[in-house]
């Protein structure tokens, strides 16, 4: 069993819990389940498919598809929550929340969570750069339907 994606799940449970809220309720609540259903079908094409990389080994396993539903969505709902209006900023904002992730995915292949069989590192930053405009995009869409 890998702990660290477990112990980054927790963390952001507890940082999520305890924020100052910047989102609804329905803000989290659809944003949850859509950054949860784009992540879990990126990794199984990528991962199950193609097979570019591995996610707790090869094949399905419960825990890593709890993960798959939970731990990126989390990570989203912080990103959104503290999310700066202005372009400006929000460029500033989105390069650091880059270097981030890139440094968590990392930290992901060094405990072993992920194994890279196809896929390097630095493939990683356009999706999480389209995956951050995406996010936002979606935020502001999901607000101007209200």
């Amino acid at each position: 069993m890998y702990w660290a994606p477990y112990l980054a799940l927790v963390i952001n449970l507890l940082i999520i819990r305890f924020m100052p809220k910047h989102l609804t309720k329905r803000d989290i609540y659809v944003t949850w389940a859509v950054i949860a259903l784009v992540n879990l079908s990126t990794d199984v094409t990528l991962d199950l498919y193609f097979k570019l990389y591995e996610i707790g080994g090869p094949g399905v396993q419960i825990g890593v598809h709890l993960i798959e539903l939970t731990l990126g969505a989390s990570f989203g709902i912080i990103f959104l929550n503290f999310m700066p209006g202005k372009m400006k900023a929000f460029a500033s904002y989105m390069a650091a929340w880059l270097v981030m992730t890139i440094l968590f995915e990392l930290l992901m292949v060094k405990v072993g969570f992920i194994r890279y069989t196809g896929w390097e590192w630095w493939y990683s930053v356009p999706y999480y750069i389209a995956a951050f405009y995406f996010v936002r995009w979606h935020l502001f869409f999901i607000r101007k339907e209200n």
